[in-house]
């Protein structure tokens, strides 16, 4: 027989112990819920146990995915502060990485010297150990279709490998309120990494090999609730060294000639259909200047008369007449590009990540350059100090959750998001890399609904280098790859075969963006007031350094749909 615990999607199964048990979920209507089972052989069985799963259900089979949950190994666990919101601080095995695995597949029983029962075609066979915590990973409803209202069940039952018969069975409950979450309102987007994704796989950028890798890691981030994503029309000019390059990715062809600039836009149109074919819905241009304060002018390639050159980099002072010309010829293509593809009222752009304050000049002339191309395109920066919004050089602020003007932004600005790092990791701080808890990742929805906050964003979804883009790291086999920070700069792993390995992290934080829907739902019926006190008669307060445990999060959940379905 087997060992078997149910638990929430918040809770992480170790291979020595697993969090509290749980066995009721809610969800709206349209709405994925997950849930996890531990399983290990029961107490005095020291042999493996091969096993394989069959899924009873009142709803239909094909709602039901089903995922091995995969670890990884873990050296450094905390950051510098550090604080509570931990699942360990100690090296050792973490879950995260999601296996799929098929649902009620065909049985066949192939054994030779004796019966062996083994799931066809499935590349993730199951195994249960002795002395060791495994688990799997259930999403109900992973494609948003509408399900019926009421109670509803999934029982997994576990059948030994060697005869079929049952050694195990766990029931999930699951409550689906009478409603529908509305269309998400937030702008969400975790940065796509062109170079990085090329560079782990080992193939050229653009090719028709890599746009068929990138299409699998563009669908899980839009099935995960990512509906903006980093357009390269030039090398992003992120995480790189003064004067130093990251590897080429530019969609726009430039050529000069006497003077004179032309843009062939048709690989960022390859690029863009790829994305809106998988979800996405906003494209953000990637900036337009130098990261930390517009100094300089991204890596820019151009055809000429004497061949393929770099016409822009470092050595290019962003307010010089030639850049500025060539800025403004571009945007007058790229808008004309945009509306013609109907897509010119799906961008957003960038000027300079994370500008400092001793740097605010040269951010002003950047805006005065660009702010009469892009006319009404909604465009914002990652930052942390408030000067830069209250001289009116940035029109939609992405503050950092540990901003010191946080109350200045929240006060006197009605369109901002946020964005947090892995050096925000102190004083309850939300966060999502693998060793923190699972509500600390989730509780991010209901904390930008109280601040009322428009979107968040993200430098890592899939950055698989080093600080300031040096070496390359494989996050299945070293997740610490950057800076020591597990998880910090990723939320997909990628498989040997060309496809997006899904992590618990990122279906967790889609759960966070599901409550802030859910939250707006409720407003929708009772008010924006009566909501919010109902946030805060449970939490006793929110701010992004709110941070309940587990059960807590899944309880308020379980409220919140009550409250959506009395009213």
């Amino acid at each position: 027989m087997l060992e078997l615990k149910i638990l929430s999607s918040l809770e992480k199964i170790f291979p020595d112990s697993t969090g509290a048990e749980t066995a009721r979920f809610s969800a709206m209507r349209n709405e994925p819920v997950s849930f996890q089972i531990a399983y290990k052989n029961a107490d005095g069985e020291r042999y493996v146990q091969p096993f394989y799963t069959v899924i009873d259900t009142d709803l239909e089979i094909s709602l039901i995915s089903q995922y091995k949950i995969g670890y990884v190994p873990v050296a450094q666990c905390v950051n510098i502060p550090e604080d509570e919101y931990y699942d360990r601080k100690t090296p050792g095995l973490f879950p995260d990485p999601l296996l799929p695995r098929g649902t009620n597949d065909r049985v066949e029983n192939d054994g030779f010297w004796a019966p062996r029962f083994y799931e066809q075609d499935e590349k993730n066979q199951l195994n249960s150990y002795p002395a060791c915590y495994q688990g799997l990973w259930f999403t109900v409803n992973e494609s948003g279709a509408q399900i019926p209202a009421g109670e509803h069940y999934v029982t997994v039952r576990f059948l030994a490998a060697a005869d079929g018969k049952e050694i195990g069975a766990k029931t999930a409950e699951i409550t689906v309120a009478d409603a529908f979450l509305p269309e998400q309102t937030l702008f969400y987007t975790s940065w796509f990494h062109n170079d990085c994704l090329a560079d782990i796989y080992g193939v050229e950028i653009f090719s028709d090999r890599y746009f068929e890798i990138m299409e699998s890691f563009v669908a899980e981030a839009a099935k995960t609730g990512m509906n903006m994503i980093l357009l390269p029309a030039f090398t992003p000019p992120l995480d790189t060294p003064v004067g130093k390059e990251r590897k080429t990715a530019q969609l726009v062809r430039i050529s000069l000639e006497n003077g004179e600039y032309s843009f062939d836009f048709s690989l960022m149109e390859k690029y863009m259909s790829l994305c809106l074919k998988c979800g996405i819905k906003y494209f953000e241009h990637c900036q337009l200047f130098t990261q930390w304060g517009a100094k300089a002018a991204p890596k820019i390639f151009a055809d000429t008369p004497d061949g393929c050159k770099r016409i822009f980099g470092w050595e290019t002072d962003s307010k010089s007449e030639e850049y500025s010309a060539f800025l403004k010829a571009y945007l007058r293509s790229l808008m004309k590009f945009l509306k013609k593809a109907g897509l010119e009222k799906n961008i957003f752009f960038g000027i300079s990540d994370e500008p400092m304050p001793d740097n605010i000049e040269y951010y002003r002339n950047a805006k005065n350059i660009i702010k009469d191309e892009i006319g009404d395109c909604p465009s914002g920066d990652s930052l942390a100090h408030y000067e830069f919004f209250e001289d009116g050089l940035v029109q939609i602020p992405i503050i950092s959750v540990n901003s010191p003007d946080m109350d200045k932004f929240t006060a006197n600005c009605d369109n901002f998001w946020v964005y947090y790092t892995g050096e925000t990791l102190y004083d309850g701080y939300t966060n999502r890399i693998i060793t923190t808890t699972g509500a600390r990742n989730r509780i991010i929805g209901v904390q930008m609904y109280m601040a009322g906050a428009k979107g968040f964003s993200h430098w890592g979804y899939n950055y698989y280098y080093d600080v300031l883009s040096h070496g390359l790291f494989n996050p299945l086999n070293d997740p610490c790859g950057y800076g020591g920070l597990p998880g910090t700069s990723f939320i997909v792993y990628p498989s040997p075969d060309g496809k997006a390995i899904v992590s618990a992290r990122m279906k967790v934080f889609y759960e966070g963006l599901n409550d802030y829907s859910a939250l707006k739902l409720l407003e929708s019926k009772i008010g924006k007031e009566q909501t919010e006190k109902a946030v805060l008669d449970f939490f006793g307060e929110m701010n992004f350094r709110t941070c309940p445990d587990n059960s807590k999060l899944i309880e308020f959940r379980n409220l919140l749909c009550r409250l959506i379905n009395e009213n």
